[in-house]
């Protein structure tokens, strides 16, 4: 078989993997609708009120000289069409957000990614296709990924294109500037329709690599794009018992990938979500593999655990590979919290502890280590994206506040790790006041990691509105130099970039 059609099977085996089994009621939009009510916090979940927005923010401060550009969002937006309610975060469609930074202010965009999903749902006027976790009554088929790709995961900005992500599915080509869906992204004929995950890791130089994962095939697929976006090399390393790792590191020689012994065994469950068996008792595999040879595998293993997001990797001279990740037990909070709180239903929130991991490629070993105390929760980890896959020092992520409770279990802290220093900063947010994913925004012309600007958005449930935050990355617990409140509240997404 030729790598054309062996992908091509591989891509069928995929879409295979998506049917649904059972299809099961739904009075998920009544229930959250009542929650609503009693809880404000709720409004982190509730749709987007319209298809699109554009408005001025109203500041308070001014945008730092230096500090121009835009910052793109996505996440899901639509949890509910017609009388359906997705029974699960990660189904809602993705809406792109812009967050345009001039010395005049700051101007904010979005509109919901037209996806096929989307459109069609659109014109019906209700729920045709299964999800990640949720099925419609009366579900349409599903002929490929890509018909339920919704797109709404993550954003990246790469060889003069902005694509949004999503995880089992091909990218979504974005206007930048109008932020209208443009198709979706076909690198090569062979490769058309391949998962093409929402992390991939841009080297400094401009050079992409992602991964997929095609859990009926038992394959993991390997992509390697040039700076200008051609595609150099696309492989497959089999992995069986397949799992659905979210994110992944690379480093100037290798890509590192963690299989969690969360395994795909589609024994007829309703959704793909439920497809999925948790063994704790089984390790978690580390996929090592050289990233000029994808034939060249080596598999360690780690204790059982789930990791959404890494920071960032790098590999010294001796071949010793250090990377971070915000560890978690199991993967309970995408099995039971992000179902629950769709109803508006309480849960209990799964504690992720930030971790360092060493992999030795000289003698094979793979170890971890906690980073922080036991009482600190961490998510969303990011870096001075110049230092992408090279050694970092400083290190930013979102934080509970070991002191007091975050509100309903969100991280409610943004703060900033210096390795050199042995230094954590923290800024705490107001109690009403939810944050997301903060980014590290560097001063032009500037020594890596070592002077700009920290930004991010968040959704202020007292106020129903949704705010923008800058601060000075070396002044954190100054607090902001500039907050910006828009005229209306958006629910929560999940990650950005900045151009």
């Amino acid at each position: 078989m030729d790598r054309r059609s062996f992908l091509t099977r591989s891509l069928a085996l995929s879409t295979a993997a998506l049917l649904p089994g059972r299809v099961f009621a739904n009075d998920t939009k009544s229930r959250f609708a009542e929650a609503l009510r009693h809880n404000p916090a709720l409004l982190a979940y509730r749709s987007a009120a319209a298809d699109s927005f554009d408005s001025q923010a109203r500041l308070t401060g001014s945008v730092p000289a230096g500090l121009e550009g835009t910052l793109f969002r996505n996440g899901p937006a639509r949890h509910e069409i017609g009388d359906f309610r997705y029974g699960h975060w990660f189904d809602g469609d993705g809406m792109l957000q812009a967050f345009r930074l001039t010395p005049d202010g700051i101007r904010h965009q979005a509109r919901m990614i037209q996806t096929r999903k989307y459109q069609a749902e659109q014109a019906a006027g209700r729920a045709l296709y299964p999800g990640f976790a949720s099925v419609p009554p009366n579900p349409a088929p599903v002929t490929s990924a890509d018909t339920v790709n919704s797109g709404n995961i993550s954003v990246l900005p790469h060889g003069g294109n902005l694509y949004a992500l999503w995880e089992a599915g091909s990218a979504w080509r974005m206007n930048p500037d109008t932020l209208e869906t443009e198709g979706l992204q076909v690198f090569s004929p062979e490769s058309q329709g391949l998962p093409f995950s929402a992390h991939p890791r841009v080297e400094p130089d401009g050079t992409l690599w992602n991964f997929g994962y095609v859990s009926a095939a038992h394959l993991i697929v390997l992509w390697h794009i040039a700076a200008d976006g051609r595609l150099k090399n696309i492989g497959t390393v089999p992995c069986d018992p397949i799992s659905m790792p979210h994110d992944f590191v690379v480093t100037e020689r290798h890509i590192v990938i963690l299989i969690p012994p969360f395994e795909y065994e589609n024994r007829g469950g309703a959704t793909f979500l439920d497809a999925h068996t948790w063994h704790p008792e089984r390790p978690t595999r580390v996929m090592l593999v050289d990233k000029n040879d994808f034939s060249r595998v080596r598999w360690l293993e780690l204790p059982a655990q789930w990791v959404f997001h890494f920071g960032n990797a790098w590999e010294d001279k001796a071949g010793v590979i250090r990377f971070d990740g915000a560890r978690a037990i199991d993967p309970m909070v995408m099995i039971d919290s992000f179902r629950a709180i769709m109803s508006g239903a309480p849960s209990t929130p799964t504690h992720s502890r930030h971790h360092l991991y060493r992999i030795d490629t000289r003698s094979g070993s793979a170890t971890e280590t906690p980073m922080f105390t036991d009482s600190l929760d961490t998510e969303f980890p990011v870096i001075d994206p110049r230092v992408s896959c090279r050694h970092n020092s400083r290190l930013l992520m979102l934080s509970s506040d070991p002191h007091s409770d975050a509100r309903d279990g969100v991280l409610n802290c943004v703060s900033l790790y210096d390795a050199a220093m042995d230094r954590l900063s923290t800024f705490r947010y107001p109690a009403s006041v939810i944050p997301e994913e903060h980014l590290f925004v560097p001063e032009p012309g500037s020594a890596p990691e070592s002077s700009g600007w920290i930004i991010g958005s968040s959704l202020n449930c007292a106020t129903a509105r949704t705010e923008f935050r800058i601060f000075d990355v070396n002044n954190l617990t100054g607090g902001p130099l500039v907050t910006a409140e828009l005229p209306y509240a958006l629910p929560l997404g999940l990650h950005g970039k900045f151009i």
